[in-house]
């Protein structure tokens, strides 16, 4: 689609004004973005007459990503809407079966080539319109899908006219700020966690015909998650380290910020201790030194900044799956 090729760069993803869709299932491109990676899924069309689309494709997009940029082209018609609630009544191929979420999705709802004038309002008021049952309920189920606060509608005008640049720059900075990292549960997930995510995703669509959450949420967060991570704490012998700390010793754990006088610039500022020589260092000389990962002192891998926080108790920075790990929540 031209939205995904213009967000992913002009070069990546094949566009063209053929009648025949070029996009056959989804394209994906991973684009460098501090201090990781965001996944570009260029998904095909569902309202090409001259070309079939595929159920799977919106499963997949239910389960992977985290801002749905749904575009139509010249105005926002009721066959625009439709074709919104046909894709979130094909996420039926996902079972919960009483267990297990989808992570919440922002929508952006984008008319490109905008011919009329629209309000900022305007979708809220396309959603509140009462046009009889059967159109009532598809609103319905595009407002419990998407809520209000997210939920974002945007025009795009033609690429010649004045306004385009500042249009498409303010719709590339909210879908920019809306692609948090994929999380299972409490889980933010790596990239082999998402690889082994679409790969048993393909399995269970091609053998059962449907996804269950629980059975997914089992596999990615027990088998390819936990599992290991226990193993490792056993070979480490970390398990005897802790046997005689008390309960309310673990409760006092917290993340948080830390302050103290940094070894390398003398600034009192905010930090945290370097693993490996128990020295402390403030944040900006943190990001001088190690400006894309970090060293958790507890596993000891090197995560991006955004996927640990400084633990209060030790003053050191913890990758977010040892915080989980060790029962700490990272989000207090």
């Amino acid at each position: 689609c031209e939205g995904g090729a213009k967000l992913a760069g002009d070069s990546i993803f094949k566009d063209d004004d053929s009648d025949v869709a070029v996009t056959e299932g989804i394209d994906v491109a991973a684009l460098p973005c501090h201090p990781g990676h965001i996944l570009v899924l260029d998904c095909e069309g569902g309202n090409n007459a001259l070309s079939k689309s595929h159920s799977i494709v919106t499963v997949i997009g239910a389960l992977f990503a985290t801002a749905l940029v749904f575009v139509t082209d010249g105005k926002a018609s009721e066959a625009a809407v439709e074709a919104l609630g046909r894709m979130l009544e094909e996420r039926s191929l996902i079972k919960a079966d009483g267990t297990g979420s989808l992570q919440a999705q922002s929508l952006f709802f984008v008319v490109n080539q905008n011919r009329l004038r629209y309000g900022d309002d305007a979708l809220e008021k396309i959603l509140a319109a009462d046009h009889g049952e059967e159109r009532r309920e598809l609103r319905s189920l595009i407002s419990s899908a998407y809520p209000q606060d997210r939920r974002q509608f945007c025009t795009i005008p033609p690429d010649n006219k004045g306004e385009f640049d500042d249009k498409w720059k303010n719709l590339h900075e909210a879908i920019l700020a809306a692609a948090v990292p994929l999380k299972m549960g409490k889980l933010w997930m790596t990239g082999p966690q998402v690889v082994q995510m679409l790969k048993r995703v393909e399995e269970e669509l091609r053998t059962r015909g449907k996804v269950s959450l629980p059975s997914l949420h089992r596999h990615v967060i027990l088998d390819g998650w936990l599992k290991p991570k226990v193993g490792q704490v056993l070979q480490s012998r970390m398990d005897k380290l802790l046997e005689n700390f008390a309960e309310e010793e673990f409760a006092t754990h917290k993340v948080g910020s830390v302050e103290g006088k940094c070894q390398d610039c003398e600034a009192t500022s905010t930090g945290w201790l370097d693993p490996d020589v128990e020295e402390f260092f403030c944040q900006d000389c943190w990001r001088k030194f190690s400006p894309k990962v970090l060293k958790c002192c507890f596993c000891g891998g090197f995560h991006p900044w955004m996927r640990g926080r400084v633990e209060k108790v030790t003053k050191m920075w913890h990758c977010i799956d040892c915080l989980m790990q060790l029962g700490i929540p990272a989000d207090s």
